[in-house]
């Protein structure tokens, strides 16, 4: 991997993650500024209006964003619309639905974009939903479902600081594939997968790594983590 993935656990376009994202985004500005695409499908409904939004934020953070109408099937495999996924230095992700992003990128030219986006040096930014959907499995309605695999040997659970209250350990962990490591993250919260392996956190909360049922380890901004060899392919 050359490039980075940006997974977040929510909230993340409001005054409180601004230092988040210039942290990241700091990782691919050259000579000019960074090139964004947003692609709003995950979004239950307003897709597009959410798209114009996040970009409107991007805006204030010396970026060049642009949104993609990516929100179905049908779009995720029109040409004029992936082709620029390609050529962008960071992709944005919204937040939304885990179960209608899997369904709506699965197979499709857009998702194989986003797997292209981490073999060059772009990133790939995911929140909520769509930081879900991009791991190995996803959390919904109390199992663990397929996702798209971009991390696969990740599983994501966001809004962390709320869903770890109702959801202990030893049941998320239960039917969790072995190779896959649970990340909880918090709302403005992220967490960078870096090309030489590490993780490194960025944000207002922690993010909690699920290293067994009775260990589990918090890293706040600025701290790296690594994986269980087992883990990383």
């Amino acid at each position: 991997m050359k490039g980075y993935l940006i997974l977040c656990g929510g909230e993340a376009f409001s005054p409180k993650t601004r230092q988040m994202h210039y942290n990241w985004l700091q990782l691919i500005r050259r000579q000019s500024r960074p090139r964004l695409a947003i692609v709003p499908v995950a979004a239950m409904d307003n897709a597009i209006k959410e798209a114009q939004q996040v970009a409107d934020y991007f805006k204030n953070l010396a970026t060049f964003p642009e949104y993609t109408q990516i929100v179905n099937q049908l779009s995720a495999n029109t040409r004029t619309e992936y082709e620029m996924l390609d050529k962008v230095d960071a992709i944005i992700l919204t937040d939304g639905s885990p179960i209608d992003t899997v369904e709506r990128l699965e197979g499709t030219h857009t998702e194989a974009t986003l797997h292209r986006a981490l073999l060059r040096k772009a990133a790939l930014f995911a929140t909520g939903a769509s930081a879900m959907a991009l791991g190995g499995v996803y959390w919904l309605g109390g199992e663990w479902l397929p996702g798209l695999s971009v991390a696969p040997h990740l599983a994501i659970l966001p809004h962390h600081e709320y869903t770890a209250m109702r959801l202990p350990p030893e049941r998320l962990l239960a039917g969790l594939p072995a190779e896959v490591t649970l990340l909880g993250i918090d709302e403005a919260t992220a967490v960078i997968c870096l090309p030489d392996g590490a993780y490194q956190v960025e944000g207002e909360g922690v993010v909690t790594v699920y290293r067994s049922v009775e260990q589990q380890d918090e890293y706040e901004a600025g701290q790296r983590f690594q994986l269980a060899p087992a883990a990383e392919e």
